[in-house]
């Protein structure tokens, strides 16, 4: 089954779980999953939650990625697409007007709740854990070389909670040790805002990170140091 075939049916079970889909290439190499859709309001209204869903849904849909005028009122997307301008390099042209990192990558969102802030209560972990098993059998989720979890504490992969990162995406963490007996799945540099793990699936073919939200305060050579693991992987599958 291709990936349009893969799409279309993530699309209906999204459409079918009253959930939110997301936009972008959805034929690209990297999926960001970030950790919500922005509001400036909590929505609780079943219509109007339905009208954001369909016309997310249609956007999703349309097949026209990359035409959005960069907004710096957006520091998400903007780091998103600093991100994929470092991955791809002198490999792909970008419009500096232009939120074009969607020709390049496929994004969603971890919880479905639209609300103004992220907020990690009882009924968000709820719905991210049936987010997680959703994502852990679609077929269109893991079919992308790269993951990207820009979503902070909202996973996590220790014995604890039974690693779901591991067990939803098929892979495991990179606890190698490095040449300064530092392990390789986590980088961490001078800040708290600079960290990001890494994990493999078996056959090597899957990368999936797992980082802050890509929204602010946060040491900018994250970008960089996450952009060249990413390029590297890309690189070694041929894609790029």
């Amino acid at each position: 089954m291709d990936r349009e075939e893969l799409f279309e049916i993530f699309l209906t079970e999204c459409k079918n779980r009253k959930e939110w889909s997301g936009q972008g290439n959805p034929n690209a190499d990297i999926l960001i999953i970030g950790k919500e859709p922005h509001n400036d309001v909590l929505i609780k209204e079943k219509e109007k939650i339905q009208e954001k869903l369909q016309e997310q849904e249609g956007r999703c849909r349309s097949g026209v990625w990359g035409t959005a005028p960069r907004n710096p009122q957006n520091p998400t997307w903007c780091n998103y697409q600093m991100l994929i301008e470092n991955v791809y390099g002198p490999h792909r042209v970008f419009n500096p007007r232009l939120f074009d990192f969607e020709k390049y990558a496929f994004t969603t969102e971890l919880n479905t709740i639209f609300r103004s802030k992220a907020v990690l209560d009882a009924e968000t972990k709820k719905n991210i854990n049936e987010r997680l098993l959703f994502f852990k059998e679609s077929k269109f989720i893991n079919s992308f070389p790269v993951i990207i979890l820009a979503c902070n504490n909202f996973i996590s992969n220790d014995k604890e909670r039974g690693f779901i990162l591991n067990d939803t995406f098929g892979v495991k963490f990179d606890d190698e040790l490095d040449s300064n007996g530092k392990p390789k799945g986590k980088h961490e540099e001078k800040t708290r805002g600079h960290w990001f793990y890494t994990h493999h699936g078996d056959n090597g073919k899957k990368l999936v990170i797992h980082t802050r939200q890509l929204s602010f305060l946060f040491d900018y050579s994250l970008i960089e140091h996450m952009a060249n693991e990413i390029r590297d992987h890309l690189s070694k599958l041929g894609l790029i």
